[in-house]
């Protein structure tokens, strides 16, 4: 799953779906050298935000000593220019962000340590013309600013920087498995070219002689600061954030890093100017027992450091998720008083603090649960002041979490009003992000946190002068009566409409609007592309075009073969189970033939791994015929058997997770399919003990319900969750006893029905929930009353009903976390058509 940072920026291209940062809108502010005819003797392509411009005639090698020039965009064009003149007359090719607003992109607080400042690469073909062009370069572009590449060394006092790395495009696999950029060392072979923040060398390279003084400078210049990093809290591209202590006398005290030129946000401002800010805020504020202690601020090297108190305590975004209470199934309306009595209390702590703020004529500008720190006796601590200002300042902050943006119109001390009111509803219903897809969702959602909780109309902060109504939108009514039931045919029909209503055929990379992850497979997979989506439509009955289909083996095609199998949801076996289900016997055929000469997978789920490739050939065989896939299974599950008795078995990861997509009841489903189909006992007895560790690592939770345990988090969810070893043992128990297997259903049934749920997709929502409820053996009012939650999330637009995705910043199609995944949940639940597990893994 993507990070939030690389979430975001998969949002900045269009305001309803994620999309590639390189369909960004910036056509009004592209630099010159990528517009027009290209010179005489040139080559140009668009590559995502970059321009290419390569002359002809002379070809690159694979990898070598190459140039970034940073800049900041006032002097960016001039700077580009520069750059442009010297490569043209020494022909070497060069790389350059395409626009203004991608330089922001690339300069901002979302964008990777990295790659972030990189602006122009230059690739020489010789360490000669390195070193020449490294010169001209430096001497240049001498004292323009622009913000330090971290992965690179410095050339002198220009923003113009060195790594050895690779000019074409090259992958290997890291130990883990998984794809990643490569450099070939001198024998040959592909190794992974780490793209850590910091400068390194392969260890078969020797800096060239023109890079040694410069790296000297780099040694000589990195100064001393004077604390012992404890924890890193923070990282992104405006610097750190660490937990440390001063040497000699133990004190904790926070560091607060900040990078000049980068982490630039949506007014422009880069991460020392917010720093600064800070600093102002601070000192105005100093002796207030709700704001840390500020110790010093310095710069080492070209980094500022704010030091301040580390405020001992929790954060209030992690004690609202340890207490909220609706996430239990039968939670009472005593537990929701109380934690609407803890809410109350947090906020009235918020509001003092407040006007403490504003009566030293400070307005704060930032507040959300994750910006406030609640101490040992529950007070509260405001932190994070890089969006203060004045009192009275007539802008409306910059700033503002997903879904607690101040409304325009709003500002000085109303904002910061604004922003408590929002904090009070996000404790209550923890799901605000969804008024940026509708905003009327924050009416929606204050209504039912109001209901849930058993507060009066006049309970709660007051709401500064904007979005006064309280009553239903013609929108919400809508969405209501689509799911209230007892029949959900009007709301796939909607679902239906609104997956066509996305459809790009047009375009190369994506038929439907998915998760970020659907983009690395080029949009076609199971998971998170068009195969997945396609089988939805199939297996719900709707209605769709052929060149749905067309595009997608078109697509494949496009791609080629790949080094791996992957597994049933993000590979090529997944993809030809779904064509061989559509009509399309040719195609999958090819895609099976290719596997058989790909690597097989390291992992062993069924997500990405070998249980699932091997549950895909199987899927091929019944579609297809072939008694070959089953032989094949049979030796695949044996080496699972192995694995998941502990024994070593060349190739194959040992598995570590419990859940149905990524762990042990992902192998144990296989094993029993293959049980069903040949009826050799010892599938049946691995089968077992893959299911017996896997429950193994349940835990039992306040409300009584059993959940997994995994890195510190327990998960109920059908891809990592108890709720997937729950459908997986129900199957095991038809044809076998396990001691206390009733019992572990019953206890996971408890948590299919919570009153919350944060996201509404099949595998990782209220959805998949739902079908596991259904599946085992929850009332079927319990089961419709789930369903009619879905309104919380889904928005009823006239093009049909969308359903937001992962993170919930933008709406998606895709089967692992949109519309597709509904769909087909839905279309499960109704009149309870066919296994449950066989609807979710392509049976």
């Amino acid at each position: 799953m993507a990070g939030a940072h690389e979430t975001q920026l998969y949002c900045l291209a269009d305001p309803m779906y994620y999309d590639t940062p390189g369909r960004l809108r910036d056509r009004a502010s592209r630099y010159a050298p990528g517009l027009g005819e290209p010179p005489a003797g040139w080559r140009r392509e668009q590559r995502g935000l970059w321009t290419v411009l390569r002359p002809d005639g002379v070809p690159l090698p694979e990898q070598g000593w190459k140039l970034h020039v940073s800049a900041v965009e006032d002097g960016a064009e001039e700077t580009l220019a520069v750059v442009h003149r010297i490569c043209a007359q020494r022909r070497v090719a060069f790389k350059f962000l395409r626009s203004a607003a991608a330089l922001r992109v690339a300069n901002g607080k979302f964008t990777g340590r990295g790659s972030s400042g990189k602006f122009i690469t230059a690739y020489p073909r010789s360490d000669a013309e390195f070193a020449a062009l490294a010169e001209e370069l430096a001497r240049e572009l001498d004292g323009r600013p622009g913000p330090y590449v971290l992965t690179d060394l410095r050339i002198g006092t220009a923003p113009v920087y060195a790594r050895y790395g690779a000019f074409v495009e090259l992958w290997c696999e890291d130990g883990a498995g998984r794809p990643v950029p490569a450099l070939r060392d001198p024998s040959g072979t592909l190794v992974p070219d780490p793209r850590e923040p910091v400068f390194r060398l392969p260890e078969w390279v020797e800096p060239p002689e023109v890079l040694r003084p410069h790296l000297a400078a780099r040694d000589a210049a990195v100064g001393d600061l004077p604390y012992r990093i404890l924890e890193v809290l923070q990282f992104s591209a405006a610097g750190g954030i660490y937990l440390a202590e001063r040497p000699g006398t133990g004190e904790r005290v926070v560091l607060r890093e900040a990078r000049p030129h980068a982490g630039l946000d949506a007014a422009g401002a880069d991460a020392v100017t917010r720093l600064r800010r800070e600093q102002w805020a601070l000192e105005r504020l100093a002796g207030l027992d709700c704001v840390p202690r500020l110790h010093e601020v310095r710069t080492v090297w070209e980094h500022t450091f704010l030091v301040q108190e580390h405020v001992e305590g929790v954060q209030l975004f992690d004690e609202a998720v340890r207490r909220y209470p609706l996430v239990h199934q039968d939670c009472t309306a005593e537990q929701r008083a109380e934690y609407a009595q803890w809410v109350d209390g947090v906020v009235a702590g918020l509001e003092k603090a407040l006007g403490a703020l504003h009566g030293r004529g400070v307005r704060f500008g930032d507040l959300h649960p994750a910006n406030v720190r609640l101490r040992p006796d529950g007070s509260v601590v405001l932190v994070d002041f890089e969006y203060a200002a004045e009192a009275d300042d007539r802008l409306v902050p910059a700033a503002g979490a997903a879904g607690l943006r101040i409304p325009p119109g709003l500002d000085g001390t109303d904002a910061d009003r604004y922003m408590l009111w929002a904090t009070w509803l996000m404790l209550l219903m923890p799901v605000l992000e969804l008024a940026d897809r509708d905003e009327g969702k924050l009416t929606a959602l204050e209504r039912r946190a109001r209901e849930w909780f058993g507060l009066g109309p006049e309970e709660g902060p007051v709401r500064p002068g904007v979005l006064t109504a309280r009553t239903e939108s013609v929108r919400e009514r809508r969405g209501r009566e689509l799911l209230d039931g007892p029949s959900w045919t009007r709301a796939r029909r909607e679902l239906v409409a609104g997956i066509h209503a996305g459809a790009t055929p047009d375009r190369p990379d994506r038929l439907f609007p998915g998760d970020v992850a659907g983009f690395a497979d080029g949009g076609t997979g199971v998971a998170h592309g068009a195969a997945g989506v396609l089988y939805a439509l199939h297996r719900a009955g709707a209605d769709w075009p052929q060149e749905y289909a067309d595009w997608l083996v078109a697509a494949l095609r496009r791609r080629g073969a790949r080094p791996g199998t992957g597994g049933l949801y993000d590979g090529p076996l997944g993809t030809a189970v779904v064509l061989a289900r559509t009509g399309r016997a040719e195609a999958a055929a090819e895609l099976l033939a290719a596997a058989r000469t790909a690597r097989p997978a390291r992992q062993v789920g069924l997500f990405g791994g070998r249980a699932g490739a091997t549950l895909a050939r199987l899927r091929l065989a019944e579609a297809l015929g072939g008694r070959r896939e089953e032989a094949d299974a049979l030796a695949d599950a044996c080496e699972l058997a192995a694995v998941v008795r502990g024994e070593p078995v060349d190739g194959l990861d040992a598995p570590s997770a419990a859940g149905l997509l990524y762990g042990l009841a992902g192998i144990a489903l296989l094993q029993l399919r293959l049980y069903r189909r040949t009826g050799e006992p010892w599938l049946l007895d691995a089968a077992r003990l893959a299911l017996e560790r896997a429950v193994a690592q349940c835990v039992r939770v306040p409300d009584g319900s059993l959940q997994v345990l995994e890195a510190g988090r327990r998960l109920a969810y059908l891809d990592r969750g108890s709720s997937g070893i729950a459908l997986v043992l129900r199957e095991y128990l038809e044809t076998a006893a396990l001691p206390g297997g009733q019992e572990f259903l019953a206890d996971v049934r408890t948590v299919c029905g919570p009153g919350f749920v944060r996201e509404p997709g099949l595998f990782r929502g209220r959805v998949g929930l739902t079908l596991a409820l259904r599946g085992l053996g929850g009332a079927p009012e319990a089961v419709a009353g789930q369903v009619a939650r879905l309104q919380w999330h889904l928005v009823a637009r006239p093009e049909g009903l969308l359903v937001p995705g992962m993170r919930l910043r933008r709406f998606s199609a895709d089967l692992h976390t949109g519309a597709a995944g509904v769909l087909l949940g839905l279309w499960g639940l109704e009149e309870e058509r066919g296994d449950v597990l066989d609807l979710l893994t392509l049976g």
